[in-house]
């Protein structure tokens, strides 16, 4: 087999702690395990720093954003960036998550010769609604110019890339995870649980409407995740804390998370919007039903009767909850989703899509 150098451009898991970053780790370490030399160029670390985790070489780029860099579109953090690639000569360069960065990574890679891969990571990146998103997608048609592989999650995300992108090549690639369960454990009916960083467009406020609703029942509403330091999240505090039935745990670890996503009877996720998101799959590989008030990745949930999608229908949100715990067939449901998420979303069937898109981008094959 080919052993092939791969730089990642991307926060380091966990010095970040996103959906991003997350998939991205999982990935290195995979590709690491099928033999190949991964390295990271991660923010969170000072200009220049260098050191060993996991494995992995990481080298250090601040990135500063100040209106020069704004307006030349990060001139200083590119010359960092390229004397990186320069040292460390990769056969290939992935980038998971669109942003301005991948306006001169495209341009550098390009002229080097080096294939890059951009991995689009959620929905709001490629949507181009507005006067930003006018200019973003200006930006992109320049990116796809420079030769570039495209890896989106879902289909939808696929539709658009293909018609801004129709000379690219583009495959999709669903998140993955480890497996978390062989087999479903007892469940804990009346508790739900909610994950995320509660940022505006998480909508925690409508989950704990929620949990008030059912207030004096003997159902717990679990909240895991960050509070953003803001009157936003000060809102949010108060009204937990004032709640009787909610339970905050804070920011955790994903050990953690995985253990409580097994135990509890649903996961209820009250975005916008969502990529794919992580906890979905966790949800669904701990054997636990999904509520979601927007999201429906690729129709899964439907498909698989992994859960309820509200199609943005907040008054659904509280008719389906007690729906699908009190159903007949609750645990037939939880059976079936964690046989499905295995198949579906299995981290070394589906890193094998990306090692085959990187083999055959760089001639490996």
């Amino acid at each position: 087999m080919t052993s092939l150098k791969i730089c990642f451009f991307i926060p380091f898991f966990p010095f970040t702690k996103g959906g991003a970053e997350y998939q991205s780790k999982l990935i290195a370490l995979e590709l690491l395990n099928l033999g190949h030399d991964v390295f990271f160029i991660s923010q969170g670390l000072k200009n220049g720093q260098l050191i060993y985790e996991d494995g992995f070489k990481i080298y250090g780029v601040e990135v500063i954003s100040n209106i020069e860099e704004k307006v030349t579109l990060y001139k200083d953090f590119s010359k960092t960036f390229k004397k990186i690639i320069l040292v460390e000569n990769p056969d290939i360069v992935y980038q998971r998550i669109l942003n301005t960065f991948s306006y001169r990574i495209s341009t550098i890679t390009n002229k080097l010769d080096i294939p890059y891969v951009l991995h689009i990571a959620d929905n709001y990146s490629i949507e181009f609604k507005g006067v930003k998103g006018f200019i973003k997608k200006q930006l992109f048609k320049n990116v796809v110019k420079n030769n570039v592989a495209i890896i989106t999650q879902t289909n939808y995300q696929y539709s658009i890339i293909k018609e801004l992108a129709q000379n690219n090549l583009i495959i999709k690639v669903p998140n993955m995870h480890p497996k978390i369960l062989k087999e479903v454990i007892t469940k804990q009916k009346n508790e739900i649980l909610w994950i995320g960083n509660a940022r505006p467009v998480k909508q925690l406020e409508l989950y704990l409407e929620l949990a008030k609703s059912y207030e004096g029942s003997n159902y717990l509403f679990k909240v895991i995740g960050n509070l953003p330091n803001t009157v936003y999240g000060q809102q949010l505090q108060k009204i937990i804390k004032e709640s009787t039935n909610v339970k905050y745990f804070g920011e955790q670890e994903n050990t953690f998370i995985n253990k409580e996503l097994s135990s509890v009877g649903l996961l209820i996720n009250t975005s916008v919007s969502e990529g794919f998101s992580n906890t979905f799959i966790q949800a669904w590989m701990s054997g636990t039903p999904v509520l979601s008030l927007n999201s429906d990745p690729d129709g899964i949930i439907e498909q698989f009767d992994l859960g309820v999608n509200c199609n943005g229908d907040t008054s659904k949100l509280f008719i389906e909850m007690k729906t699908i715990l009190d159903s007949e067939i609750y645990q037939e449901t939880c059976i079936n989703a964690l046989k499905v998420s295995n198949e579906l979303f299995s981290l070394q069937k589906n890193v094998k899509l990306i090692e085959n898109l990187f083999k055959d981008i760089t001639g490996a094959n």
